[in-house]
């Protein structure tokens, strides 16, 4: 279960942000811009992005998501999910063979994935359930 926004988080969120930006709408869409989805509301973030956000607000660094999709050559549904990855194109540009290993962890990060867990630490039904999302995304992207 994804781990909502905390308080103390969202307190953070609206200092940092109160000081760059003029206004609400302003923010809202600089966050959605960073986050790279629509933000409505500082509360739609999860824990995780949120801190994502506070340490690039407080560091001018993007985190490395890279160490979320670290995966196990070994296992066959880590192998299933690297397959998915090369379909959809979220590979490295420079190195296209290799999946995009920061693109994939930002997605296990979001809202958008049904499990908001580093690779390595997913069950096998967490993992079946990562990979059914990433047939949907595939299915929709190939209609």
């Amino acid at each position: 279960m994804v781990q909502t926004i905390t308080n103390d988080q969202v307190i953070q969120l609206q200092t940092i942000c109160s000081g760059k930006f003029h206004n609400r709408e302003e923010r809202l869409e600089a966050l959605s811009e960073i986050s790279g989805f629509e933000l409505k509301s500082i509360k739609d973030l999860n824990a995780v992005q949120a801190t994502d956000l506070i340490y690039f607000f407080n560091t001018g660094k993007s985190p490395d998501n890279s160490s979320w999709a670290i995966f196990d050559k070994y296992n066959t549904k880590h192998k299933a999910i690297l397959s998915r990855c090369h379909t959809l194109g979220w590979v490295q540009e420079d190195k296209p063979q290799f999946v995009d290993l920061h693109r994939l962890g930002g997605w296990l990060k979001s809202n958008r994935s049904p499990v908001v867990r580093r690779l390595k630490e997913m069950s096998s039904a967490e993992l079946s359930k990562i990979i059914t999302a990433l047939d949907n995304i595939i299915n929709k992207q190939y209609k």
